[in-house]
């Protein structure tokens, strides 16, 4: 366990390493996604659902899950991602709304 001392450095090295406005770009690859760059919402709602985790989450998890399930001599599978399609359909679906007369 570290010292209070040695936490008190992480802790310090942490706010720095927020503090820069590079490390707080959203990298999540589904840009049209509607949560894109609102992280914070984003990781709320996967927090919400628990079906799965955010997509700029994944590739890291993935990567050393795949490293555990190795050593049981078992292969991992990723999930199928949502279609372009799907998102491209969220957006002409709100437009439509927004074009629409109020009944």
């Amino acid at each position: 366990m570290r010292t209070k001392e040695e936490y008190y450095e992480l802790v310090l090295n942490n706010r720095k390493i927020a503090s820069d406005p590079m490390n707080l770009k959203c990298t999540c690859r589904e840009v049209l996604c509607e949560w894109h760059g609102r992280c914070r919402e984003c990781v709320a709602l996967h927090r919400y659902h628990q079906d799965h985790v955010p997509a700029c989450f994944q590739s890291f998890i993935n990567d050393k899950l795949k490293d555990i399930v190795k050593i049981g001599e078992m292969t991992a599978e990723e999930n199928k991602k949502t279609p372009i399609e799907y998102r491209l359909y969220v957006k002409e679906q709100d437009q439509l709304l927004r074009s629409s007369p109020e009944s």
